[in-house]
Formats: C-alpha cells, sequence, structure tokens
C-alpha cells in the first residue's frame, strides 16, 4: 500500500457489480470498470481510500454503504478481498 508519510497508507479496494448496474457504479464512485468478468458477467472497479489502521475491512465496508447502500438494495456490490489490498 502507498503511504504519505504522515500515517497514511491508500487502500486498493476492487468492487464488482452487475454489468447493467455499472453504470450506477460509476456515476456513484466517479470510476470507470477496468474488466468485465464471470458468467453472469460482471464490472469490475477498483475504488481508493485513505486509511490509518491496514486490514480493517469493517471500516471498508462501512464507508462503501455511506456511498453505495445497502448491497441488498438498488446494487449489487461485492468486494474482491482478494484482489484488494487493505
Amino acid at each position: 500500500m502507498r503511504s504519505n508519510s504522515f500515517g497514511s497508507m491508500q487502500q486498493s479496494i476492487v468492487i464488482h457489480v452487475p454489468v447493467e448496474q455499472a453504470p450506477t457504479l460509476a456515476k456513484v464512485l466517479g470510476l470507470k470498470p477496468f474488466k468485465l468478468e464471470g458468467e453472469p458477467p460482471r464490472s469490475y472497479f477498483t475504488w481508493h481510500r485513505w486509511t490509518t489502521r491496514t486490514g480493517d475491512d469493517e471500516d471498508v465496508v462501512v464507508h462503501l454503504w455511506g456511498l453505495i447502500g445497502d448491497p441488498r438494495d438498488e446494487v449489487d456490490w461485492k468486494v474482491d478481498w482478494d484482489a484488494s489490498e487493505y
């Protein structure tokens, strides 16, 4: 993870959604998908955030919930933890 030299590290979180929901996530996060994969196909995005605690997946999920909403609602988003650096 990249550090800002002041005790914070930049996390890279990989999020995927059904391909038909990609425009919604792109608008909410201001990102473009970097790949399309799976059956049914899902669009993958990399979202970055700064933190002072590594390995804190709870904060990542809470932050995403605040931005996107509950994954059972409008956007069916999932985090690819294996592809993420947190």
